[in-house]
Parts: C-alpha cells; sequence; structure tokens
C-alpha cells in the first residue's frame, strides 16, 4: 500500500513523497442466506447478506509510533481522542476546572478558556491536558475512542408476488460504524468550521451554548454545540462529538402490476407491466442530522458532497 516516505529535513524545502512502503492485511468474513417459497398464488424470497473486514498494519517505517500515520501492528481507522467532562456553564466552573489542572491547564489546546467552551479530561493526571509527544508511548490524554472502519455491511432483499402483483424491497447498512468530523468540517461545526470565509450554517447549528438570557434566539444552556468561535479549540476529537455513523437505510421500494397475458396478446403485445418505485426513502441513524452516513467522510470536509436524493419515480415497461 502507498504511504508517506521517511522523513526529510526541513531544510529542503519539499515535502515527502509517497511511496509503496506499506503491507498490510486484511481479514474477514461474508454470510448469505436464501429463501424462497410459495403459498398458493403467493411467491416470496428473503436475502440477508452480511460481511466484516478489517485491515492490519503489518510493516510501515514509523519509528516513533506517531499517532498521525500508519503503526506496525495497528488496525486501519483508529481514532485517538480526548475525554470530555462537558461544556462549562460559567465563568467559574470553567476557572474550578483549569485551577484543577496545575501544571498548564489546557493551554496546550487554546488560551482564553470561558463558559461555553470544553472541559477535557486529564486522563493521565499530569495536571495538563495534551497530546503528549503523540506517540504510542506518550499520548498525553489522548485514548483510543473509536475506529472509522466501516463493520457489518448489510444487505437485505425481500421479493413477493401475487396474481401479477410485484413487490421488491431493499435494505443496505453498516451496523457499526465511528465517525469523528474533524477540526474543521463545516458540515459539522458550521459557520465556525472553517473560518467565516468558507462555512455554512444549518437548522441544528443554533443549538449552541447561549449563557446570556436576553440573545435573540434564547439562552441555551445545556446546548450540544459549544460557544461559536473561529478557532478549534472545542473542536478537537473527543467522545462528546464522536459520532455513530451505523446506519440502515431503505435504498429501493418497488410496487408493480403485470397486465394479464390474454389482455394484452388482443393488442398484439407480449407484456406491459406498469410499476412505482422510491429510493433513500428511509433511513435509521443516531448520526448527526448534518450528515448523511453514505458520505461521512468524503470530501475535503468531511461530507461537503452533494447529498443523496430521495428519489420517486414511475415506468410503464412494454414488450413487443
Amino acid at each position: 500500500m502507498v504511504g508517506t516516505g521517511v522523513e526529510l529535513p526541513a531544510t529542503l524545502g519539499i515535502g515527502v513523497p509517497k511511496t509503496n512502503n506499506t503491507d498490510l492485511k486484511t481479514f474477514g468474513w461474508e454470510l448469505e442466506l436464501k429463501w424462497r417459497d410459495k403459498i398458493g398464488d403467493l411467491s416470496y424470497g428473503l436475502r440477508l447478506n452480511v460481511s466484516d473486514s478489517r485491515t492490519r498494519i503489518l510493516s510501515y517505517g514509523n519509528p516513533t509510533q506517531s499517532l498521525s500515520k500508519y503503526r506496525s501492528g495497528a488496525l486501519t481507522g483508529e481514532i485517538y481522542g480526548y475525554t470530555t467532562i462537558g461544556i462549562a456553564k460559567s465563568d467559574e466552573e470553567m476557572n474550578a476546572h483549569l485551577e484543577s489542572l496545575d501544571n498548564g491547564g489546557q493551554s496546550a489546546l487554546g488560551s482564553n478558556w470561558a463558559a461555553g467552551d470544553i472541559m477535557y479530561a486529564d486522563v493521565n493526571n499530569d495536571g495538563k491536558v495534551d497530546n503528549g509527544n503523540n506517540t504510542l508511548n506518550d499520548m498525553g490524554d489522548l485514548k483510543k475512542i473509536g475506529n472509522k472502519t466501516p463493520r457489518y455491511r448489510t444487505g437485505i432483499n425481500i421479493d413477493a408476488a401475487w396474481k401479477g402483483f410485484d413487490f421488491n424491497m431493499f435494505w443496505q447498512g453498516v451496523l457499526k460504524r465511528d465517525f469523528d468530523p474533524g477540526e474543521n468540517s463545516m458540515v459539522f461545526w458550521g459557520a465556525t468550521g472553517s473560518g467565516q470565509w468558507w462555512s455554512t450554517a444549518l437548522h441544528e447549528h443554533l443549538d449552541y451554548f447561549r449563557a446570556d438570557p436576553t440573545h435573540p434566539l434564547g439562552q441555551n444552556m445545556d446546548a450540544y454545540y459549544p460557544r461559536p468561535l473561529f478557532n478549534n479549540k472545542n473542536h478537537k476529537a473527543q467522545t462528546r462529538y464522536l459520532q455513530n455513523a451505523a446506519y440502515l437505510r431503505l435504498k429501493n421500494l418497488q410496487f408493480g402490476y403485470t397486465l394479464p397475458t390474454a389482455l394484452v396478446n388482443k393488442i398484439a403485445l407480449q407484456k406491459v407491466r406498469l410499476f412505482v418505485s422510491g429510493e433513500n426513502l428511509l433511513t435509521f441513524t443516531s448520526l448527526s442530522k448534518t450528515m448523511d452516513p453514505e458520505t461521512a467522510g468524503i470530501g475535503k470536509q468531511g461530507g461537503t458532497v452533494y447529498p443523496l436524493s430521495r428519489t420517486y419515480s414511475f415506468g410503464l415497461s412494454v414488450n413487443f
């Protein structure tokens, strides 16, 4: 597999080229179950497919065991992040939190901490919150909080036919996947994601911290998002905003009716079928509504792609 090459001295003034320098192993399994039967004029079928795979890095030149690169023995897709205590509801609460961190507070992540900002946990109890040397042996307060690899890909197909009527339904899903939106995702973080010159705002982004009871949008002390700032100190990979990207989606639903052969033969036709169908009709997921589970992580901003559309169609099929 192609990976980043050996680091070069900064004085060279060029980036490190990627080379074919990574060995990996992918392992997994697949299960498929089928059932087809007929009861009188009703025929029906069910097909279930579930598969899972993971990839492990066997060999890669990362002598420092940096968490920002591939590491020999590690699974691809690992997510390291901070443990979130919560959003400080007052300056006093934030100050008390910082005072409990007597070896630097949260200064490694940002400054000017106040009400509405994230309080990160001092996991290694060293009196400060940071990522150490960002290596496996010195990750500071980081810990493995998830894995973005899609697990247990599932497909369910159900079909039936009765006296000219036919029905087909297809469900698609991923039963396990963690997703970190990233520090600069304008899709997830809204206007504060990529700065004021390149951003977006959705209804969900209005659920941000507001302590002022006279604010035009009202006070919001139990907000989902921290106070809006044009920096990423509150956007670090963390347990609070780690997303469950598992989903189950009704990808296609179709109903059809085939006219009786005796009828269509009278007008010199072999077969006439009418149908109506829909795509992406229903989705079950706990992922943030700002993203789509099928496109999360795709694109420069971790989801800035044209959204999948819910489509309805009808048609007429004629065989001469």
